[in-house]
């Protein structure tokens, strides 16, 4: 009686050390999920638009000139999926929104006058995939359409002096291209590092304002980005 009672108790201890043993696995197979599966991510992003990348067009006179560069920063939030095809290849689509950002454009030729473009929604959406060097590093690669919706205005001093209410909003769309690095911080976390160059491929009018200033069309042929993101993977 008292070894099977003993028998008992060695089968119940056996029965708990797997149960826990298979509860540690389980977690130390969520802390290296780092780059498969859905993943939800916060983002710092740093705006670039370079002199020569953006510029209006005087369609009196045909002339075009080019605004000067301006930098913004703004936050960012992304949703994708990851699935591995190799052990060391994975794909998948993702989905990124920014918040606001205000781009000054000076005509220092018009009487120190501006345009304010201020991008009020930021939409990316394509396929990401990436090469995985081992269990802590993997370079990314991305690409896709983007879509901005913008709302300009104009003014002689400042962003809040609008004359009279010259406020256009247009959406603009076109490609994006990016490339970055992952670095795995452990329980389904990374930090990402990305480069990312957004084409567009419209164009908008700015009619005659308020002020007389000339009828003109607005291109943004182009801006670059750097991001730092954090993203969990569920």
């Amino acid at each position: 009686m008292k070894r099977i009672r003993q028998l008992r108790v060695l089968i119940l201890q056996v029965i708990i050390s797997l149960f826990f043993l298979n509860t540690q696995i389980s977690f130390a197979q969520n802390l290296n999920k780092w780059n498969e599966g859905p993943y939800l991510g916060l983002s710092l992003v740093f705006n670039n638009i370079k002199e020569g990348d953006s510029f209006y067009t005087n369609l009196a006179t045909g002339n075009s000139h080019s605004y000067g560069s301006d930098r913004e920063m703004s936050k960012g939030i992304k949703v994708g999926y990851n699935k591995m095809l190799t052990n060391n290849i994975f794909v998948g689509p993702e989905f990124f929104y920014s918040t606001e950002k205000t781009l000054n454009f000076d005509d220092a030729g018009k009487g120190g006058r501006v345009d304010h473009l201020t991008f009020k929604n930021n939409y990316t959406i394509g396929l990401k995939a990436g090469y995985a060097m081992d269990n802590n590093i993997a370079y990314v690669f991305g690409l896709g359409k983007a879509f901005q919706k913008v709302q300009s205005s104009f003014s002689d001093d400042t962003p809040e002096d609008n004359n009279g209410g010259d406020v256009q909003t247009n959406n603009l769309k076109g490609s994006y291209i990016n490339f970055g690095i992952l670095f795995n911080f452990g329980n389904g976390y990374n930090l990402e590092f990305l480069s990312q160059k957004n084409k567009f491929e419209d164009k908008f009018n700015k009619p005659n304002t308020p002020s007389d200033r000339n009828i003109h069309d607005i291109t943004v042929k182009e801006n670059k980005s750097y991001s730092i993101t954090i993203n969990k993977f569920f």
